[in-house]
């Protein structure tokens, strides 16, 4: 009998052509192909919204999908599991993962856009399966009006403009709030991230409630050698000079000069010529209430710079963790029930926030200042 005539024309198609195919890894699972098709068919998914379901022994991270097509499949239960900080799993782990995916899933693994670890199975595995992932090394979480699993950029394994290890942070304030990613008890979920400098390769200011990022207070070095070099080379010193969104540089024929009231610390110099390192004095900005999600009265939202810069000496999270702690317990109190918090700090507002943390009330330096209003 042809495919197209087995209810799969659709999922045939996407087979065709010589990329991997995420209906290929489908198919090699045990995954209920003819939902997808169904869905691709229809126009709409054939799962319905789910929730959070209570499995005795677990906390959070167990998740139900309502099925649409009872008589194809009566539900969908998974597992999350928390993805260690940078998405770095040796390979030995990864075996763990397909062998609890065939073992007690669908045989199939599914890595989240939020930096978690899904596997979908039946509720009556969850537990066993969980037995099985804490004996190599993983724990489950971050489902329900939670912390999320926090995630970060590869920072200084593989990336030569970082500055700071992001994912040592995010392994400190992972380690430090087990209890809030495993056991619900927010007005809303809370997703956060770390970057390791302003590129923030992995969209934390504008994506997650609570982000730090890798920053510098001094101004960019400059290696006039290297400068040199490049020029010689063919580097244009006009792109370069007209690239900076402050104006901060200007080239006085033999020497780049940066103007120290006018330079942001970003990174857009740096990225285009080799001669420009971030400066030396290196710590974490704290953002706050970023969200992509349209829900909410405010929409969309890019987060606020509430603090500009935290030192960070020595290896030493305890300052960035102290501060993460007071600002959840602080909204926690005060936030109203499914309220995210960027929609909260836009209610109770950025100063009010500082003021009741102690910190210093003069507004700060925001990513996208016409956006949020406020000024240098």
């Amino acid at each position: 009998m042809p495919e197209e005539d087995q209810g799969f024309s659709y999922c045939r198609k996407l087979l065709k052509g010589p990329s991997p195919s995420h209906v290929r890894e489908l198919e090699k699972s045990r995954y209920p192909l003819a939902m997808y098709e169904h869905g691709l068919t229809a126009g709409e998914s054939a799962y319905e919204p789910g929730g959070y379901i209570n499995i005795p022994e677990l906390p959070s991270g167990v998740g139900v999908r309502r099925s649409g097509r009872p008589d194809i499949i009566e539900e969908s239960a998974y597992l999350r599991i928390l993805q260690p900080a940078g998405g770095w799993l040796a390979a030995d782990t990864l075996e763990a993962l397909a062998f609890c995916a065939e073992t007690y899933g669908k045989g199939l693994v599914h890595f989240t856009s939020g930096g978690t670890i899904e596997i979908y199975t039946t509720r009556e595995q969850m537990v066993p399966m969980v037995r099985e992932l804490n004996a190599a090394g993983l724990d489950v979480g971050s489902t329900g009006n939670d912390l999320r699993c926090l995630t970060a950029c590869c920072g200084p394994l593989r990336c030569d403009a970082a500055l700071i290890d992001a994912p040592a942070l995010a392994t400190y304030l992972g380690q430090r709030f087990i209890d809030e990613q495993q056991y619900p008890g927010y007005p809303q979920k809370v997703k956060s991230g770390i970057a390791g400098c302003p590129n923030d390769c992995i969209r934390a200011m504008m994506q997650k409630d609570h982000s730090f990022i890798g920053v510098y207070r001094d101004l960019p070095q400059i290696d006039d050698e290297i400068l040199a070099s490049w020029l010689a080379d063919g580097g244009d010193i006009s792109v370069l000079v007209s690239s900076c969104p402050t104006g901060a540089l200007a080239w006085t024929g033999s020497t780049l000069i940066i103007d120290p009231e006018k330079c942001w610390h970003c990174m857009v110099c740096i990225n285009l010529c080799p001669a420009l390192r971030p400066g030396r004095e290196r710590g974490v900005a704290w953002v706050v209430g970023g969200k992509y999600g349209h829900r909410g009265p405010q929409g969309p939202m890019v987060g606020y710079v509430l603090v500009p810069f935290i030192p960070v000496k020595d290896e030493d999270y305890a300052p960035v963790g102290d501060l993460f702690g007071a600002f959840l317990e602080l909204w926690a109190d005060n936030a109203r029930k499914k309220e995210r918090i960027g929609d909260f700090i836009a209610r109770v507002g950025p100063l009010w926030v500082l003021k009741e943390l102690g910190l210093k009330t003069e507004p700060q330096i925001l990513i996208s200042p016409k956006r949020n209003g406020f000024q240098r």
